[in-house]
């Protein structure tokens, strides 16, 4: 019985030392495949103005602890921030068209295959004024590592390359210059 007092208390301490640490990825960097594609868009001017988010998302990475967007935002808001980055950096931001926004679908996983992961991300886009929508999703893949400490920091490291996916996806829908159309 103490062998096992002695076992059960060095694997509790092992625990609470260990902690739990926030993953945190880099902040958004813009994607030159969506920049191409809204300078197309030339003499737009629109924003995502508000982002709901409906995920349910879960950020709890194996027992590390939880994947959090850079500057203590939510999924939803890094999301936002991102679609604003891009209209910014290809000039077309601004206040014509105020794009209401949804974040569907968050989910990732560091365990595929062992040593792959995948972060899951939908999003529905609408305009207020015209009731023009459209949908939006990405499937991001990468390689994460078999301990823990790795894989879930490459997964915060993946979320920026699968939301710019998301975002390529939205932009280069053929409905997406009708959206933002007044």
């Amino acid at each position: 019985m103490k062998k096992l007092l002695s076992v059960v208390s060095i694997v509790a301490t092992c625990f609470v030392l260990a902690g739990c640490s926030t993953m945190t990825p880099s902040t958004y960097a813009v994607n030159a495949d969506n920049n191409v594609a809204l300078r197309k868009l030339a003499g737009a001017r629109v924003n995502v103005s508000n982002m709901v988010d409906a995920s349910n998302f879960s950020a709890n990475c194996r027992l590390m602890g939880p994947i959090e967007a850079s500057n203590k935002r939510s999924i939803a808001q890094f999301v936002q921030d991102s679609f604003n980055d891009e209209l910014k950096f290809a000039d077309v931001y601004g206040t014509n068209v105020a794009l209401d926004a949804r974040l569907d679908h968050a989910e990732f996983s560091s365990t595929s295959g062992l040593t792959n992961g995948w972060w899951d991300l939908a999003a529905t886009l609408k305009n207020p004024k015209t009731g023009a929508s459209l949908s939006a999703q990405s499937r991001y893949e990468f390689p994460s590592g078999f301990d823990a400490a790795t894989a879930c920091t490459q997964t915060a490291q993946a979320l920026t390359p699968a939301v710019q996916g998301l975002i390529k996806n939205a932009v280069t829908n053929p409905e997406f210059s009708n959206l933002v159309s007044k």
